[in-house]
């Protein structure tokens, strides 16, 4: 009777393996509209597949790059055949031989690029306190706005459990008001659906196109945004909603180049949840704005009796794209689209809502050690001689600078010197917009507070100068904050012409980008590179050649844990744990059925013959310790 039972038994302990295994293949592709794409793992509608993990989870990302041959080298050049992964927000932990640095996916910082017909393994451990929405994408030239991005996902007990909490407030209190206080401490178990927003701007042109006419001699303008995608779709999207869901969970995610997007669901209310990330006091509001690069997480109580249109505005030079979309019951059909401006939605702020959003945990970071101030603007003319079109710069520098012909984190150096945080000190660094223009700004490897953030025309905030408008309104948030906590996330948007002013602690050893995420603003510079703490390693991983079978399929296995050598084969204890996307934690949420969400399918694809042969590594296992218990119990 053992025997018989230890076969099942065995299968438990594989269902709880904690290392997730997956493959990108990463090649060009035509989309639906006839456009140049990058295709993920065969699919071209430029959002790749979910990668979907648990808090303590250790990833194992193989990455194949296929994007050009040697005639597209020399039409594109290295800086778009060549590849990268960043994990956006993602902050991993430098501890021991774990060291997150080294996978945050910028070439020349953290890594060497991933040329064409090479491969590389990203291995590392999700943080126990790590637990939200996040993304994937390229941190080569103009990648992903091609469709190199996808959607990262990083679930805990403890988030689904603070939804449950929050769905009781609103059962027993209503939607109406701000700020939810005084939580229940159990929560209600309601039938919620988790549905993914993956919301962009399009072009029809691809972006490797659009790039050479931005970094033309005389610096061609932004271009103008010609449209809005919904999950890969440049029309209205309807999303399936289950048989008795009564919430939906949007987890909604900026992923575009350029353009700051909108949401609101006509006839409900959002209940904010996440910021990037971080889990927030519950706010509710009628309409979200969102930065590129950020994330939230907003519960929406559907009405039963009619469908939810959902309005979609994608930002542009002047005005808004919109689109309608819409949140559908088992046979309820779509209706009309909305017809109306996007800037007459209720409540639309466009301002960072950075004393709303409240973290649920944490406190103000104490009086900071060290401060500084970054300007940015356009400087066309003497940021053109040495790279031959107008360029951004940050305190006269750009962020082409701070780059090498090596690595960073190998000690090798380019011509800046990237700028020091005082490590294990509290930084606060004012950021001044001298340009006109809002920028959305990005920090790796770190959240941060945001302590203050200027009006349009307040101007730049310097720390010595208390008489300024924005020095003024400096004190004023500092002293608001003394009993508060501010919004905590690594994503802002900044006014034209006015600050934003972010406070973290340097306690992560790395190498870490600040910049501008819109993309044709970074490949014209605008960003710097901070050195925080002694992070230099005497090498890095190198990516690889892959070796074939015969069929021409992949044979590649993971690494081991350690981050030494990229291409090392496994020891058979090394692939003991593998699942795959589909392997989603369970939680009281109902499945998301609708064709739209980003396909949550990242894994091994079925013809791989790396997954084949780590499928025979396990039976092996398996086998091997059947026999040894029947011996040990039989014999």
């Amino acid at each position: 009777m053992l025997l018989r039972w230890a076969p099942n038994l065995l299968l438990g302990a594989f269902a709880l393996a904690d290392t997730k295994l997956y493959e990108l293949g990463i090649s060009k592709g035509v989309s639906k509209e006839g456009k140049q794409v990058i295709s993920l793992n065969g699919k071209n509608d430029t959002v790749g597949p979910i990668i979907r993990v648990n808090s303590g989870d250790t990833l194992n990302l193989l990455v194949n790059n296929d994007i050009c041959n040697a005639n597209d080298y020399e039409q594109y050049g290295e800086l778009y055949c060549d590849t990268s992964i960043h994990f956006h927000g993602v902050v991993l932990n430098n501890n021991g031989a774990d060291l997150g640095v080294l996978h945050d996916g910028v070439p020349g910082v953290s890594q060497y690029s991933i040329p064409s017909g090479m491969s590389y393994w990203y291995n590392f451990t999700i943080p126990e306190n790590l637990c939200g929405t996040y993304w994937y994408h390229s941190h080569s030239s103009v990648q992903y706005g091609d469709g190199l991005r996808g959607i990262f996902l990083v679930d805990c007990d403890y988030r689904q459990k603070y939804i449950e909490r929050v769905i009781a407030k609103l059962e027993a209190d209503g939607t109406d008001g701000t700020l939810l206080e005084n939580l229940p401490p159990q929560g209600a178990k309601v039938p919620v659906q988790e549905v993914v927003m993956a919301v962009t701007d399009w072009y029809s042109k691809s972006s490797v196109e659009i790039l050479s006419q931005v970094m033309s001699p005389y610096g061609g303008p932004d271009p103008s945004v010609e449209g809005s995608m919904m999950n890969g779709d440049t029309g209205s999207v309807k999303f399936e909603v289950a048989e008795g869901v009564e919430y939906v969970a949007l987890r909604v995610i900026n992923t575009g180049m350029s353009g700051t997007n909108v949401l609101h669901v006509e006839g409900h209310r959002l209940c904010v949840i996440e910021t990037d990330g971080v889990l927030t006091k519950p706010y509710m509001i009628d309409t979200l704005s969102i930065a590129v690069g950020q994330r939230f997480t907003v519960l929406v109580k559907l009405n039963k009796e009619a469908p939810a249109r959902v309005v979609h505005g994608c930002g542009k030079m002047m005005g808004y794209v919109t689109k309608t979309h819409w949140l559908l019951r088992p046979g309820q059909v779509a209706g009309d689209d909305y017809v109306g401006r996007v800037v007459h939605l209720p409540g639309l702020d466009k301002n960072e809502m950075y004393k709303q959003f409240v973290p649920l945990e944490g406190e103000l970071l104490p009086e900071p050690s060290q401060q500084l101030s970054l300007d940015y603007e356009f400087d066309g003319d003497e940021a053109r001689e040495p790279f031959g079109t107008t360029m951004y710069t940050v305190n006269g520098d750009t962020m082409q600078e701070f780059m090498p012909d090596g690595v960073l984190i190998e000690g090798a150096r380019g011509v800046r010197e990237p700028i020091p945080l005082h490590g294990g000190g509290v930084v606060e660094i004012a950021i001044n917009s001298i340009d006109h223009m809002t920028h959305p700004w990005h920090m790796h490897g770190h959240t941060f507070q945001v302590v203050s953030v200027g009006r349009k025309r307040d101007g730049p905030l310097y720390f010595d100068n208390p008489e300024s408008p924005a020095m003024k309104r400096y004190l004023a948030d500092v002293a608001e904050w003394q009993d508060k906590v501010p919004m905590t996330r690594d994503t802002i948007n900044i006014p034209g012409r006015s600050y934003a002013v972010i406070r973290l602690r340097a306690d992560n050893p790395g190498f870490w980008l600040l910049h501008c995420h819109v993309e044709w603003h970074m490949a014209k510079g605008l960003g710097v590179v901070f050195a925080e703490g002694d992070a230099l390693v005497s090498a890095v991983s190198k990516p690889f050649a892959r070796q074939s079978d015969a069929a021409g399929a992949s044979t590649a296995l993971p690494e081991p844990s350690s981050t030494a050598d990229a291409a090392a084969t496994p020891t058979v204890s090394a692939v003991r744990a593998i699942s795959t996307a589909a392997d989603a934690p369970a939680s009281s949420a109902a499945p998301a059925t609708s064709q739209q969400q980003p396909s949550p399918e990242a894994a091994m694809p079925a013809a791989s013959a790396s997954k084949g042969k780590v499928l025979a590594i396990y039976l092996l296992i398996m086998c091997t310790l059947n026999v040894a218990i029947w011996l040990f119990f039989f014999r």
